[in-house]
């Protein structure tokens, strides 16, 4: 390794250490992305005790990925009539992480790329994988979808690239792909969206109710008994999660 590259790669540890100061190597404050991490849970909410993993360097490129889902509706003069129906979650690739250990001489595997690899594995205690929010100063807070930044990894590349004589892996490239979480409010926003007045359908789940389903398909809780009707639902309270209900068109 030059001279020059030892020096910068010194330099990056100290940085990212807290040792100097950022602005010393790039003349301003060098804000330091990190995942502040949760234990997962069933309705994907961030429960327990955080921890932070900060990033060695910043990520050299960030990746943002949406999808919109639309149906083709043929109509009866022979045309497609194209109607919304749902959002994907919010995919995140984070390009060309580096992690280093070469002055430590610690293994970068056992600092770092350990640590990344957790986030891919289930919680024995919550079965759910850990959450993971990603902050990285201006580009996820001065955004109106800040609150969009929370995630599942999931895949993690990582190319080892220098080892010492024993075989002690000391540099690391990372790439790492997130997926965004749907907490009950996020999922309540990108639910199916379709308009009212074509007949849909409805696979009940655990805590629903027909208030709640009326709700959520004609933004008023006070058409329960529409959908009650048309499924033959005698008892408004006896409503098993995994049923499918039909939602009925309101004609306009």
């Amino acid at each position: 390794m030059s001279n020059d590259v030892k020096s910068l790669v010194s330099k990056a540890a100290a940085i990212a250490t807290g040792a100097i100061d950022a602005s010393s190597m790039f003349g301003g404050s060098l804000v330091k992305a990190k995942f502040v991490c949760y234990p997962g849970t069933e309705d994907n909410m961030m429960g327990g005790t955080p921890w932070e993993m900060p990033f060695f360097l910043n990520p050299a490129s960030i990746k943002t990925h949406k999808e919109v889902s639309y149906e083709d509706d043929a109509g009866a003069q022979r045309t497609l009539a194209i109607r919304f129906s749902h959002v994907h979650p919010t995919c995140l690739e984070l390009g060309e992480l580096w992690f280093d250990t070469y002055d430590t001489r610690k293994s970068v595997r056992e600092q770092y790329i350990d640590k990344l690899e957790d986030l891919c594995n289930y919680d024995p205690e919550t079965h759910y994988p850990p959450v993971v929010v990603f902050h990285f100063g201006e580009f996820s807070q001065a955004t109106k979808h800040k609150y969009d930044y929370t995630f599942f990894v999931s895949k993690l590349d990582v190319d080892y690239t220098m080892f010492l004589a024993d075989g002690t892996p000391v540099r690391a490239q990372v790439a790492i792909c997130l997926k965004q979480v749907l907490t009950a409010s996020g999922e309540q926003v990108t639910r199916d969206k379709r308009s009212p007045d074509h007949a849909r359908v409805y696979t009940v789940k655990r805590g629903d109710t027909l208030q709640g389903i009326a709700r959520f398909a004609y933004e008023d809780p006070r058409e329960w008994r529409r959908i009650a009707n048309s499924n033959a639902i005698d008892d408004p309270m006896d409503l098993r999660p995994g049923r499918v209900l039909v939602l009925p068109p309101i004609l306009r």
